[in-house]
């Protein structure tokens, strides 16, 4: 199909010189689209080379279309993700840190909107705990700024978070409580939700005690 050239699963010098001509033959209005359905195709990949080369398309949308803040801040929590589940944390919230003003200042309009909820993990995993207060404040005020609990994955994750930070500020009873809403919404989440963390991210919860041993 005509518009296959902006949807590519795999990278090759030849596909990459054949989606570069397309893209500048495209109307300036869709190259923007492009740039970010490849980069984000690319960066879904399995492969190094190809999650680079997605990465540098999202960073050369970043770029050229500074302007359109609803898609940078997109592309932005997009990159930030990628990075965290890395477990590069320093880069991931370098992205993440931009997109939680755009939260200020634009509320959650048009992008995923969970920026605030992945740096207090980012905060709680690599043990900042000068940080563990900001952690609390990104993980308590994110329902009332506009944060999605609407299915059961989003308030699982929301919970396990909150349980943990808790845990680790010594609100031992508000701990227990978030552990134990956690563990009941896990009982009725599809398997895929269950098992969604990388193998860099696992690591760090290997250290963390567990959500039964906080609920008690």
């Amino acid at each position: 199909m005509a518009n296959e050239w902006f949807r590519n699963k795999t990278w090759t010098e030849a596909i990459a010189v054949d989606f570069e001509n397309h893209l500048q033959q495209a109307n300036a209005g869709f190259r923007m689209t492009a740039l970010k359905i490849q980069g984000d195709n690319w960066l879904g990949s399995r492969d190094v080379v190809t999650q680079q080369a997605g990465i540098a398309l999202l960073e050369k949308l970043l770029t050229e279309y500074a302007q359109e803040i609803y898609e940078v801040a997109t592309v932005q929590e997009m990159l930030g993700e990628y990075y965290y589940k890395l477990a590069n944390f320093e880069r991931a919230e370098i992205y993440l840190l931009p997109v939680l003003q755009f939260y200020k200042e634009h509320k959650r309009v048009g992008v995923v909107g969970r920026a605030d909820l992945i740096l207090a993990e980012i905060i709680l995993l690599s043990k900042a705990s000068d940080r563990l207060d900001e952690a609390y404040q990104l993980i308590h005020n994110y329902p009332n700024t506009g944060g999605s609990l609407s299915w059961d994955y989003e308030e699982h994750y929301y919970y396990e978070q909150l349980a943990h930070v808790c845990y680790r500020l010594g609100k031992k009873e508000e701990a227990a409580n978030c552990a134990r809403k956690a563990i009941a919404l896990a009982e009725t989440m599809e398997l895929d939700f269950m098992t969604g963390r990388t193998a860099a991210i696992e690591k760090y919860y290997q250290q963390l005690p567990s959500l039964a041993e906080i609920a008690g």
